[in-house]
């Protein structure tokens, strides 16, 4: 799953609104605080989404990893299931990125953290399609870090895939899992094709409803379909894909300066 780019960031134009009605003060007041936290709640998720697409858009890494410090302090202060999936999304991307950068030590320490996270969003309502697609990818993570593994963790990657896909095959993040698995699994186990047509699959549910914390997520799936299809062969529809990403974000500066010109010069 380490694959370039992992991250890059966000805007952050987000302000908080004052209400202040005149009738009844003390009672309004009193009766609007759980309002106004759930307001300043959902202010600060949304500043985190965008710091965390900024970073990865921009190629900041650094801004990436304050921006998960804090959101870890944040989920440590008023913990949410929505503020732990996007938490545990975070960490999935910088794990990533730390992995694929030879940067081993410093993707184990937050991955070790990330499955204390996974087995909480597993046991919290709703989410239980998400924390299976997670454990896949955290378990390839493991055999990132140990390749002598793989012929265990392997198939516990795929089966926790498979899990994800029967709880809920329209989460896009399913498809982005057995899609890396295709991708990064060595002959016989692997298949490129196949994986091509998983990551199309996550763009289309991406396509037809972007959950707010996917942006930089589909930027990335529409990189690692780029690469599959450059990998088969396929260099005019890797190009192709790397300007749809490119249509969605003029800005993402890895695929505009690296990525398209590597494969225009393929051509």
């Amino acid at each position: 799953m380490a694959q370039k780019p992992y991250p890059r960031q966000l805007t952050m134009l987000i302000s908080s609104n004052k209400f202040f009605f005149g009738f009844f003060l003390s009672v309004l007041v009193f009766s609007q605080m759980p309002l106004h936290g759930s307001t300043q709640r959902n202010s600060s998720l949304q500043l985190f989404r965008n710091q965390i697409y900024e970073a990865y858009v921009l190629n900041n890494m650094p801004q990436w990893a304050r921006t998960l410090n804090e959101m870890e302090a944040a989920y440590q202060a008023n913990p949410t299931p929505e503020l732990l999936y996007d938490l545990l999304l975070a960490q999935y991307g910088i794990i990533g990125y730390y992995l694929g950068n030879n940067k081993e030590r410093m993707g184990e320490a937050i991955l070790q953290r990330a499955e204390d996270l996974r087995r909480i969003l597993e046991r919290t309502q709703g989410f239980q399609a998400q924390a299976a697609a997670f454990e896949a990818a955290f378990i390839a993570f493991r055999i990132s870090l140990n390749p002598l593994q793989a012929l265990i963790l392997g198939p516990r990657s795929s089966n926790a895939a498979n899990r994800a896909e029967r709880l809920n095959p329209q989460y896009p993040r399913v498809w982005i899992e057995k899609g890396n698995i295709m991708f990064f699994a060595p002959s016989p186990f692997g298949n490129k094709r196949n994986a091509i047509t998983y990551y199309q699959q996550a763009v289309r549910l991406m396509n037809n409803q972007m959950h707010p914390s996917h942006r930089w997520l589909y930027l990335s799936t529409l990189v690692s379909l780029a690469n599959a299809f450059e990998k088969t062969g396929n260099i005019e529809m890797a190009i192709q894909t790397v300007n749809t990403a490119l249509r969605f974000e003029p800005r993402f500066r890895w695929a505009k300066e690296e990525l398209l010109p590597k494969l225009q010069s393929l051509q």
